[in-house]
């Protein structure tokens, strides 16, 4: 065993049963010493979660044979001299009584449209669900590439999804409550007794004795039924499902409100898929108003030396040329790949994207004072290729991300860190002028597609085909009056924020900045997430209106 196999002990009192509902780890006991910590092995505060390492003199020399493994898990122990500390892998966070919390393995995260999600926090969660004897949580991933949660549960009794989502909303934040539910009799098993994920069925659309199907009876139902069901993947949808119960969520909801304006021309704005979430509600608004607009695509743009660049990139070349603004728009991101790697195929199928993806070819420059975008034909890329032990790669990462040059494409750059005969990290940074948190995972998915060899179809439009667009709109009636309307509303002088801070706010601003990290109180948690169930939002939305109300 990696330490003692003793290595702490947990004194169960019955009147301080841990309400977490989490296996307790307890303390570290006679040699061991526990240390919870971040990536760079920096310590957390209590209730934050961390990677559980153990010091003292109760852990092993290493693996036999396997010095690439060795180094990765036995690392030199930062707080103790001449020390090695063993990295569990399991993800832990320190409760106030000084006892360690157990969370679940840190392979079990997931992030799910932006949000990292410890799979064992939901299933500690399902578990103090009156009749959920056992429960899986895993992320299952549909045709379009996009992953929801699946949670499979052994029950006493049949569940039914609205009642169990309104059990779990209290607790959980929207996000991390499973899109699907599978009710099983029992887990599949291995031979050897451990549950067989691989085995797992695939989820249905809802549960059985959820909300009533109630069939559509109007044309304007039958198109709406269908087009939510191109949406949610869901082969039978009713009018009386509630969008974000079956599925929905904010990015799906943007899709929806954009298939309905391009196949019924209606335009909805996005609050009525959230203010209206049943298609029988929906149909109601929709009759109310009687607006149409005839959805218009984007046209692919003639050739030309060069074009225009849309509104936000626009601002972000500015912001970048800012002091102290060179890096604050870069997007870099990290994977691990375990397993043999081709190299050279890795290379090459960074530059097929490069030649898929017009935004990958372009550079930026000033012509007549204004910024303008060229996409050049064929740039010259390549992957540097570094070798490291585990530590060493913290530094190589902190290293990558340096400031872009505009005026020079590709804006992407990769390093491969190589740190074992089997394993890498591969370093990519892009710049937000031409990326964003969709693209980024359009651009991870389709390199994993290109690498095994996978033929892609081709692109309808490119992204200068939008700010073209965009230029074009610029001179509609509708866009004069926004914009006679924002001239009226900042006319005079406009207050500069005047935050209590202790130092003299600078005549120019600047882009420096710090990150402060800290914890909140258990029970704080549990109201935010409370009070974002009861307002139909989400924990980020009523963490970004108490900033708001900061700044105000």
């Amino acid at each position: 065993t990696e330490a003692a196999i003793d290595s702490s002990f947990y004194d169960e009192e019955l009147s301080k049963l841990p309400s977490s509902g989490h296996v307790p780890i307890g303390q570290a006991w006679l040699n061991a010493r526990f240390y919870i910590v971040d990536s760079q092995l920096n310590p957390v505060p209590i209730g934050v979660l961390g990677e559980l390492c153990i010091g003292g003199a109760g852990v092993a020399r290493g693996y036999l044979n396997r010095a690439d493994l060795t180094a990765e898990k036995f690392v030199a122990n930062p707080y103790v001299a001449g020390e090695r500390l063993y990295r569990t892998g399991d993800l832990a966070r320190w409760m106030p009584d000084g006892n360690v919390d157990f969370i679940g393995r840190m392979d079990d995260q997931v992030k799910i449209r932006g949000f990292r999600i410890e799979l064992g926090e939901v299933e500690s969660q399902l578990l103090t669900v009156d009749g959920i004897e056992k429960a899986i949580v895993t992320a299952w991933e549909n045709e379009d590439g996009d992953k929801d949660l699946c949670a499979y549960v052994v029950a006493s009794e049949a569940l039914n999804l609205p009642d169990l989502r309104s059990t779990l909303q209290p607790k959980l934040p929207s996000y991390m409550i499973p899109t699907y539910v599978v009710q099983l009799e029992q887990f599949p098993l291995t031979p050897n007794g451990k549950i067989d994920r691989k085995a797992l069925p695939a989820p249905e659309a809802r549960l059985e004795g959820g909300t009533a199907y109630v069939a559509p009876r109007t044309w304007l139902e039958e198109q709406l039924v269908r087009i939510w069901q191109s949406v949610l993947n869901h082969h039978q949808i009713g009018i009386q499902d509630n969008f974000f119960e079956v599925g929905g969520h904010s990015l799906r909801a943007t899709t929806l409100m954009a298939k309905i304006h391009q196949e019924l021309n209606h335009k909805l704005a996005l609050r009525d898929i959230f203010q209206y979430p049943t298609i029988e509600q929906l149909v109601q608004v929709m009759g109310e108003d009687q607006t149409q607009q005839t959805y218009v695509s984007i046209p692919v743009a003639e050739e030309r030396e060069y074009y225009p660049v849309s509104s936000a990139q626009k601002r972000m070349y500015v912001l970048s040329h800012l002091e102290g603004g060179e890096v604050s728009y870069n997007m870099p991101g990290a994977l691990i790949i375990e397993g043999s790697l081709d190299k050279k195929r890795l290379e090459q199928a960074f530059r097929q994207l490069i030649a898929r993806h017009e935004a990958l070819r372009t550079r930026f420059e000033m012509v007549d004072g204004e910024v303008i975008q060229r996409i050049e034909s064929g740039v010259a890329f390549s992957v540097e290729h570094v070798q490291a032990s585990e530590e060493e790669t913290q530094q190589y990462a902190l290293d990558f991300v340096r400031a872009f040059d505009l005026a020079q494409a590709p804006l992407l750059r990769v390093q491969l860190v190589e740190t074992g005969p089997e394993r890498h990290v591969m370093l990519y940074d892009m710049h937000h002028i031409i990326s964003d948190g969709v693209t980024e995972g359009i651009i991870v998915q389709e390199f994993s597609q290109l690498y095994e060899g996978k033929e892609l179809p081709p692109l309808s439009i490119q992204y200068k085909d939008y700010a073209v667009w965009q230029h074009a709109d610029m001179q509609s009636e509708r866009l004069r009056e926004q914009e006679s309307y924002w001239l009226n509303t900042m006319a005079g002088d406009i207050p500069a924020l005047d935050m209590p801070t202790d130092f003299a706010r600078p005549a120019v601003q600047r882009l420096e900045g710090a990150r402060l990290e800290f914890a909140i109180r258990m029970e704080d948690s549990e109201q935010l997430k409370q009070l974002a169930a009861q307002t139909g939002s989400t924990l980020y939305m009523v963490l970004l209106a108490a900033y708001s109300t900061l700044l105000h």
